[in-house]
């Protein structure tokens, strides 16, 4: 399995305040490494919520209770993206889809090859969530044997991996060094500029906590994408993510 890796979590002075992304979907024994060998540090329940830091095979390594340790991946599931209602949607709740917060950006990795069973669980025995159409962009969250769990707009489940297709790398712009898609959010209100310094003009105003993708870098910083605008930002003003 290829190691996927993010930042380690750091959390301010005096805050315990962390950044969780996933939650355990069974008990689970946490330990000082990756392997049933290793000592147990405690015990985690069912929907323990904890900060994702890399995965290596089939374990995860994680924070948690302000504690780094190690748990089998196939137990852990993403926390659903944030998302907040206008006062009119919250009118006609049954009618629309709530509207994404800044939180929720998703980076679309794969592209269905066929119409699907978006299913609740890996394997044909599941419930449907929602048929996919042939086509659709989605973002794969990880792979158990023949299924794939991805993220289609709000919704989360699974479907057989031979019909993803991945998609391509975005190509950077002349001049520029590409970046494969990374997610990032920013980590301070900052000014996002029209080019690669502070000498260029502002494009927009991004709040804490804005979620982005990384398109391309150049020096000290980073073009970003964000709702199909890209702009220049420093990248010491990023936090990558998983």
């Amino acid at each position: 399995m290829v190691v996927k890796q993010m930042g380690y979590p750091q959390a301010a002075s005096g805050s315990p305040a962390v950044s969780r992304t996933h939650r355990t979907t069974a008990t689970l024994k946490l330990r000082k490494g990756a392997g049933r060998h290793y000592l147990v540090q405690s015990t985690l329940a069912q929907g323990t919520e904890l900060s994702l830091v890399e995965v290596q095979g089939s374990w995860a390594h994680v924070y948690v209770h302000q504690i780094y340790g190690w748990v089998p991946n196939i137990y852990l599931e993403p926390i659903p993206a944030e998302f907040e209602e206008t006062p009119a949607l919250r009118q006609e709740a049954t009618e629309h889809e709530p509207v994404l917060t800044r939180y929720a950006l998703i980076e679309t990795t794969h592209e269905t090859t066929a119409t699907l069973n978006l299913r609740k669980g890996s394997g044909t025995g599941y419930p449907v969530l929602k048929v996919i159409d042939h086509g659709t962009r989605v973002r794969l969250i990880l792979q158990q044997g023949l299924w794939s769990q991805i993220q289609c707009n709000q919704l989360l489940g699974w479907v057989p991996s031979m019909y993803l297709h991945r998609l391509p790398a975005r190509p950077a712009q002349s001049g520029l060094i590409a970046v494969p898609n990374q997610r990032a959010l920013t980590t301070i209100r900052l000014n996002a500029r029209k080019g690669p310094g502070d000498h260029h003009g502002l494009a927009r105003i991004l709040q804490a906590d804005t979620a982005v993708i990384i398109v391309a870098r150049q020096g000290a910083w980073r073009q970003i994408e964000r709702e199909g605008e890209r702009m220049w930002v420093p990248a010491s003003q990023l936090r990558t993510v998983y």
